[in-house]
């Protein structure tokens, strides 16, 4: 009796075992074809979303009566990427039969918010008139914190044809947005328009004020809008673009990594949007041409060489094992890029002894970044300097363009002790601390100079480290800091005199301490914008060094640089 009862629960819990398999089984096999259902899913949508009729027929402007009276948006599926050039024609098509179809007079402008999505809270407006009147705009908030920000826009428009793309309209608010129609210094016209602009998206963290201080400068701030470049992130990071009052007033939407510059070229600006493209934009927010970099990925800097019409990007070769030690070329022509330096050609010393830190790279891979090339400024068309975080270097490289040669270095000279680099090692003249860690090394003419003589302007973070030369003694370097802290970054600009072979120290602001990511930007005006990125600050300094206006932000980790433009593409 006892043996059967065991034996019938044996069967019972056979039983229950084999349901538990079969669904189990069954949930794989579900799962399974879930999967390849969404995978042929995505690979139909993929396809799709690059076909030019199917993305038209998932595209479209329409009417957006919380955001304003009459105000369209666009609607497109999300599989469509902005930075699509057939989804950007799409959109420049739909606008111009909008435009076709209706008569828009100053009083009834279209209004499309956004329209080729790269700049997120940016209106479009486009009207006819018969006169050339200037459209000057004022937007206002029910803020007391956040000031009027009023400005001349550019026409775009031709033989009558007015279109503009209006800056500066805050999110999360209600915005008063003036328009004024301006002849001799004359109002002609003007109307107000109510627009709800919705929250950021991209990132909750963005402040939309951040805090100033004014300094002891009587000196006016410079125009332009302060330009946050990698603001806490370099993969997920929009640009975020903020006024002399430290109000937000545009977001540049990217694809996954930083810009590192904005470019002017002509009307347009042109900027990095991914680690291996680049977008030229036009000032009505169009993507007018993207540029890819096949074969290697952007880090750090770029620059637009004029004389040839080409960038200057510091590059990683891909496949390779090492990074950020090449610069190359990239026409804006033809597309060609062109591998001009690599600097294991130029210092083979320094790469031989150089070692591989545990843990990997600052990036967590396993190559080497023994040189760390983090900003570059053209000399001329065959000449350029370098700037070598790693080994705290300013390097001139002369014939880039057929057989590229080091001219000089600017260091310390223990940093090349001996080694056969000792004799390319510029003289110093004072009593300083050589450059540790410096960025955004910049080449300036200056006037009233001898020939062979010229200034480099740059942020001396006042860092001394370097992970793939633990051995280095950096007792020569007085006053440097850590990765964390430090008493003080600087200004420099040194007087170059390659006549006598020195450099001298000229001109040093102290700023607050940033170990690694920085910036320093001489302005037209005579004013200096300097990026304190691992203090969380930025500030504008008259032509004496004096302090106009600090700004502090908040932030988890850094902004990698903070530049300041004119956007001469938008403003009178």
């Amino acid at each position: 009796m006892l043996v059967g009862e065991i034996m019938k629960k044996e069967k019972n819990v056979k039983k229950i075992i084999k349901i538990i398999v079969l669904i189990i089984l069954g949930l794989f096999i579900i799962t399974g074809i879930s999967f390849g259902v969404y995978k042929l899913y995505q690979s139909y949508i993929t396809e799709k979303a690059t076909d030019r009729d199917w993305i038209a027929s998932h595209v479209s402007l329409k009417n957006s009566n919380d955001i304003g009276e009459n105000v369209l948006t666009v609607s497109k599926n999300k599989h469509i990427s902005i930075f699509n050039m057939d989804y950007q024609d799409v959109i420049d098509d739909m606008v111009n039969n909008k435009l076709q179809s209706a008569f828009y007079e100053f009083t009834n402008p279209l209004l499309i918010l956004n329209p080729y999505g790269t700049n997120t809270t940016g209106l479009n407006i486009y009207f006819t008139g018969t006169d050339d009147y200037e459209l000057k705009y004022t937007i206002s908030v029910d803020d007391k914190k956040i000031k009027d920000f009023t400005k001349t826009a550019v026409n775009q428009g031709d033989n009558g044809n007015y279109a503009y793309q209006i800056i500066g309209l805050i999110p999360g608010y209600t915005n008063t947005l003036k328009l004024e129609l301006i002849d001799d210094d004359k109002v002609v016209e003007s109307q107000k328009i109510k627009l709800n602009i919705p929250k950021l998206e991209s990132n909750k963290d963005i402040s939309i004020t951040i805090d100033t201080e004014d300094g002891t400068s009587k000196e006016k701030l410079a125009d332009g809008l302060y330009t946050f470049l990698g603001w806490d992130k370099n993969y997920t990071a929009n640009t975020y673009l903020y006024d002399n009052n430290g109000t937000f007033r545009a977001e540049l939407v990217l694809d996954g990594y930083r810009s590192d510059r904005i470019i002017n070229i002509d009307d347009n600006i042109l900027y990095s949007n991914s680690k291996n493209s680049l977008i030229l934009v036009n000032p009505l927010g169009k993507i007018e041409k993207t540029y890819k970099i096949d074969g290697y990925e952007m880090h750090h800097d770029y620059i637009y060489d004029e004389d040839n019409n080409r960038l200057l990007i510091l590059a990683n070769k891909l496949g390779t094992d090492t990074i950020e030690d090449h610069v190359i070329a990239l026409n804006l022509e033809n597309e060609k890029i062109t591998d001009l330096i690599d600097m294991m050609d130029l210092l083979p010393e320094m790469y031989e002894t150089a070692e591989s830190p545990e843990g990997g790279n600052t990036y967590g891979g396993d190559e080497l970044d023994w040189v760390h090339l983090n900003s570059l400024s053209l000399v001329d068309k065959d000449n350029l300097v370098l700037s070598s975080r790693e080994l705290s270097t300013i390097i001139y490289v002369e014939n880039i363009n057929k057989n590229p040669q080091i001219k000089y270095l600017i260091a310390d000279e223990s940093m090349y002790e001996d080694t056969s680099y000792q004799d390319l090692l510029l003289e110093k003249i004072g009593d300083f601390t050589s450059n540790a860690g410096q960025h955004t090394i910049t080449y300036e003419k200056g006037n009233n100079l001898k020939d062979g003589q010229y200034y480099l302007v740059m942020f001396d973070n006042n860092y001394s480290a370097s992970r793939t030369r633990p051995f280095f003694d950096w007792s020569n370097y007085e006053g440097t800091g850590d990765y964390k802290n430090g008493e003080k970054s600087m200004y420099y600009k040194y007087l170059i005199d390659e006549n006598e072979g020195t450099y001298e120290l000229v001109k040093t602001i102290d700023l607050d301490y940033s170990s690694i990511v920085s910036s320093v930007q001489d302005l037209e005006e005579g004013n200096t914008v300097v990026s304190s990125g691992m203090s969380h600050s930025f500030a504008e300094y008259d032509n004496n060094g004096k302090l106009i206006r600090h700004f502090a932000y908040p932030a988890k980790k850094y902004s990698y640089r903070v530049f300041k433009y004119e956007y001469e593409n938008w403003f009178e």
